[in-house]
């Protein structure tokens, strides 16, 4: 039954999701929120200029547009002030509290307008029409963050009681209370039904900056930790290597396109294993791997190829046997130009009689 499959859909979501870590979760709400914002901005500003229209109901109530008049516009405030924070301010937690705050906004006016008027009995159908203000905004919310604007919103109603005197609170609260679990419970199932969009995005991501070949990072990989010519967070020394498989075309002339293929295949895995988890290893082209290592100076960096370089020298389980030629130098700030003095580097291990480290 599709229900059954649905449930067990949802079990396996909410599973992989209590195994998030921190890091994981944050990244996966900041998702979430960039996915939904404009959808959510959009609306809010549609439910501003909506508000400011029961103007017109609140002249069939009173006779009079005066009364109500400043409430109703008071609101345009409040969506200036949004558009300046959330123009200037992109981190997910301000976002998401200038979407709520705006919503409120609404709700506020609507309390000062009712206060202006003389027949309150139909606040309980705009303190209904509110609740799509909160669903929309929940898109982008956490579902505890839903829950705790949805507490604020019974406060306000509760709170503005005391001097707008709704003579049918108790139908307000009646109809205000499953309209809040039901908010919270539709968002909770958004978010793990996002989530299962959320691992499918992330395998996508994967595919596109990995080398099918070697499994290792491709070139794609350097639009996503480069801004502005210079490596994201970045804490500490780094230096880049570059390294080429040497006569690799002879490899492949003597030994066939398969056996050369095997050889990349061995050294990208060879690559991975002996780099630290923060490092990357990027095939650059053809049989040229870039590395670069994080937390890491230059002469450490030396070491390390060097080591390898012994180690691709004197293994026994390479397809064919063959060696290295490796560049390294300190990462400058400047990624093109490092990329430059390590290409160097490299370039002088190879007319310098190759299977050796230079570093510049």
């Amino acid at each position: 039954m599709r229900i059954l499959t649905n449930a067990r859909t949802l079990i396996d979501l909410y599973k992989d999701y209590r195994s998030m870590d921190d890091e994981d979760r944050a990244d996966f709400y900041k998702s979430k929120c960039d996915y939904y914002q404009n959808y959510v901005g959009i609306s809010l500003v549609a439910g501003v200029l909506a508000s400011i229209t029961y103007i017109v109901s609140d002249y069939l109530l009173n006779g009079s547009f005066l009364p109500t008049l400043i409430p109703r516009f008071s609101v345009l405030f409040a969506l200036a002030v949004f558009f300046v924070i959330t123009h200037f301010f992109k981190k997910r937690e301000i976002v998401v509290f200038m979407d709520f705050l705006l919503a409120h906004c609404i709700v506020l006016a609507t309390i000062w307008a009712i206060y202006h008027l003389d027949d309150r009995i139909h606040a309980s159908e705009g303190f209904i029409i509110m609740n799509v203000m909160f669903m929309t905004v929940g898109f982008v919310a956490r579902p505890r963050e839903t829950l705790l604007s949805s507490v604020v919103f019974i406060l306000e109603i509760l709170i503005s009681n005391t001097f707008n005197h709704y003579s049918n609170l108790d139908i307000i609260l009646a109809l205000q209370l499953p309209l809040m679990v039901a908010v919270f419970v539709s968002h909770a199932l958004l978010m793990l039904f996002y989530l299962d969009h959320y691992r499918t995005r992330q395998e996508l991501e994967l595919a596109m900056i990995t080398d099918p070949l070697t499994q290792v990072y491709n070139r794609h990989l350097l639009e996503k930790i480069i801004t502005k010519n210079a490596l994201k967070d970045i804490a500490g020394p780094v230096a880049i290597a570059m390294l080429d498989i040497d006569h690799f075309k002879q490899v492949n002339d003597e030994h066939g396109h398969y056996t050369g293929d095997l050889t990349l295949l061995y050294i990208g895995q060879k690559l991975a294993k002996g780099t630290h988890e923060d490092d990357y290893v990027i095939r650059y082209g053809g049989e040229e791997f870039v590395i670069i290592l994080k937390n890491c100076d230059v002469n450490n960096a030396c070491a390390r190829m060097e080591q390898f370089r012994r180690d691709i020298e004197s293994a026994t389980d390479t397809p064919v046997p063959f060696t290295i030629s490796v560049g390294v130098s300190r990462y400058t700030g400047d990624f093109s130009k490092s990329i430059q003095n390590v290409d160097h580097a490299l370039y002088k291990a190879k007319n310098t009689g190759r299977n050796k480290v230079v570093v510049v």
